[in-house]
């Protein structure tokens, strides 16, 4: 879809327009105005009139000139009736800024369905309703109705895609305040057509946009999402609301419980590469961080003249993953150029003691970084400060960063005189809270590695063929299938079965028995049961025949099944469900009945290879019972993920398979595999 139109308009028209004081749509006008837009400006009204020196006409056909764009400010039932007209029109490209839709309530959702009829009709793309629409700080065009200064939005490389308007004006406030550019910034409000999906694939091509941070309630299509962002070398940022717990059917599956609150979110956007951040506050430090050069590298050096703000710092560095690159003596031989006693210990972090010039600074920290051994730099002081060498340090810590293609975190404190002139200082940027610039380095080195030495098997899924995302919401009746069907189901993608027979009475669970060999172990099959523990639906160890005769009696039901006695090994967990913004994901965790105890699980969206399945493994706590800690035999991890890879595909492959759960999984020493002891698949009705 061609979107040039609504960031590079010729000429724009806005409906809604009057004289009077209070009209949003005489807003939007004075936005492009201050901002220096030079395409045609058009207002549509209800007579005709000038507004902020532009004319405003009573119908769409009496405009000179055909605007690329359109923007509808008139109350919702009027919208349908101005779309018609753009369509009549050929105005194709329509910002319908209007609020009270479906946000409002259900009741609305026929005047949405309305506006994509007539918007299909005409082949229009349209943005919104409910938005602020976009904000191009490289032509001056500005479309909010909200009033914008330009002085506060300095040009830079950082795009933002918000679907709240408000949030638009946070960041740019927050990035105002950091002295932080932006280009381009897009409120896509209720994503009735255009969603952010399609404004990510435009700026992932726009040559000014070097970052991209959005801010998300829904996500439309959570396949896309992750397809894009594997294909681009562009930091992508969100900010994920809407994720707190709300009131929910008990989950049945272990799987649905142990996925909740984020968690999906959280695992799907780290496996396409993109980077969450938790407040506005925290995406525009890394808009910060990510204006510096990479971190190509894990080892740091850090510059204070305090021994506490080094601890402080050295502690930081090392709760981020960074570790302290080992000095020469180079450093320190330039930094005792100056000092009056001998106070300055050789060690990483690099005390400045007893030095007092700012400028002489710059020295040591270029000496810093020409050190093989240094991927990057934090360079923090917050005493006394002169005035006038802050634009020296400022724009010299940047001209070192660039010259060098090293990253430095310049955390200056300065009194409060000079705070805004030093954060006016130049393009460099300041930080004050190490914790926040540390975290977003460690986006910054995590981003050149995925991006420089991404793993075979690492690419995240690309849109599922043939199905839907989400197909089937938690809300969905389901029903679970048949024990038979479930095991050989799970038998015909890879899964090892314990070896099982189905009985419908006495006799058959006799004769089942002796084939099987005891002990065995008795499970009632039909009706389901979905914690057949609790529901006292199992009897293990059974012996003989005259112990499977009282079992039997003590647990009535239609179906039995039977299955050997699996030897000990260590219980795992693998599960998969149908989530609604990212379709099938898969599960892997320690299992048996503690599962939802523990909660140490790993996630993915779905499918994934063995490749990927082994990284699974190896990020939940408990995985070093399965490397043989304590004295253990090492676990068959080999076969274990195989069998992650497996269900992943079975879920891919069967959109109607809503739920998978195979709890326990017991895997045994290396070489001799593992067993799944239960398989419970839930089906969509």
């Amino acid at each position: 879809m061609d979107l040039d139109k609504f960031f590079f308009p010729r000429s724009v028209c806005i409906f809604g327009v009057s004289d009077s004081p209070g009209n949003l749509g005489r807003e939007i006008v004075r936005n492009l105005n201050r901002f220096g837009y030079a395409g045609g400006v058009y207002g549509v009204g209800r007579r005709e009139m000038e507004v902020e020196g532009k004319r405003v006409y009573r119908d769409l056909v009496d405009v000179p000139a055909r605007p690329d764009v359109a923007i509808l400010l008139v109350p919702a039932p009027a919208i349908a009736d101005a779309l018609e007209s753009c369509g009549r029109n050929g105005v194709l490209h329509v910002v319908i800024e209007t609020g009270g839709f479906s946000e409002f309530g259900a009741e609305r959702k026929s005047l949405e369905e309305e506006i994509v009829s007539i918007a299909r009709k005409w082949s229009i793309a349209c943005m919104g309703p409910n938005c602020i629409g976009v904000t191009n700080r490289e032509n001056g065009l500005c479309m909010p109705f909200v009033p914008f200064d330009p002085n506060e939005i300095r040009e830079g490389k950082n795009s933002v895609v918000c679907q709240s308007g408000g949030l638009v004006h946070e960041f740019v406030r927050r990035s105002a305040a950091e002295g932080t550019g932006l280009t381009k910034l897009v409120s896509v409000g209720n994503k009735l057509m255009l969603d952010e999906n399609d404004i990510l694939e435009f700026l992932m091509k726009d040559p000014e946009t070097r970052t991209i941070g959005m801010y998300l309630e829904g996500i439309k299509d959570g396949r896309r999402l992750m397809d894009l962002a594997s294909r681009t070398e562009k930091p992508i940022l969100v900010l994920k609301g809407n994720s707190s717990p709300h009131a929910r059917q008990i989950a049945s599956f272990h799987t649905a419980a142990l996925t909740g609150d984020g968690m999906v979110t959280e695992a799907a956007l780290r496996q396409a590469g993109i980077h969450q951040v938790g407040s506005p506050q925290e995406m525009v430090e890394s808009f910060k961080v990510f204006g510096l050069p990479a971190m190509k590298g894990s080892n740091l050096a850090i510059m204070s003249r305090s021994g506490g703000q080094s601890v402080l710092l050295a502690d930081e560095a090392f709760r981020h993953g960074f570790g302290l690159a080992r000095l020469s003596p180079a450093p320190f031989d330039i930094l005792n150029k100056r000092s009056k006693g001998e106070v300055i210990k050789r060690t990483n972090p690099l005390d400045l003691g007893d030095v007092f010039d700012e400028v002489f600074f710059l020295e040591v920290l270029e000496g810093v970084l020409k050190e093989r051994g240094v991927d990057g730099v934090a360079f923090f002081f917050d005493y006394e400060i002169n005035a006038s060498a802050i634009p020296e340090v400022v724009n010299g810590t940047g001209r070192l960063s660039r010259l060098h293609d090293k990253p430095v975190l310049l955390c200056m404190v300065p009194d409060r005189a000079n705070w805004f002139a030093a954060r006016d200082a130049g393009p460099f940027p300041l930080f004050v809270d190490p914790q926040r610039a540390f975290r977003a380095l460690r986006q910054s080195l995590d981003h050149f590695r995925r991006k420089n030495g991404r793993k075979e098997g690492s690419t995240p899924p690309g849109p599922a063929e043939e199905q839907e995302t989400g197909q089937a919401p938690v809300e969905s009746p389901l029903r679970l299938a048949p024990a038979a069907d479930a095991l050989a189901l799970a038998e015909g993608y890879g899964v090892p079965v314990v070896a099982y027979k189905m009985a419908r009475n006495k006799a058959e669970a006799i004769d089942a028995a002796r084939k099987l060999g005891y002990p065995i172990v008795l499970k009632q099959a039909e009706p389901p049961v979905l914690h057949k523990t609790e529901g006292g639906a199992v009897r293990l160890s059974i012996r003989d025949d005259a112990e499977l005769d009282g079992a039997i009696d003590a647990m009535p039901a239609d179906l039995y099944l039977l299955q050997r006695m699996a030897p000990d090994g260590i219980e795992t967990i693998i599960g998969g469900k149908r989530d609604a913004e990212f379709g099938p994901i898969v599960l892997f965790g320690l299992g048996g009945i503690f599962v939802e105890v523990l909660k140490d699980v790993s996630v993915r969206v779905a499918p994934i290879d063995e490749v990927v399945a082994l990284e699974m493994i190896g990020e939940i706590k408990g995985t070093s019972l399965l490397k043989g800690a304590r004295g253990m035999l090492e676990a068959d991890v080999e076969s274990l993920a195989k069998v992650i890879a497996h269900v992943s595909k079975l879920l891919v492959d069967h959109p109607e398979v809503s739920n998978v759960d195979i709890n326990p999984l017991r895997v045994f020493e290396k070489g001799a595999g593992c067993l799944a002891l239960d398989v419970k698949i839930g089906i969509v009705l």
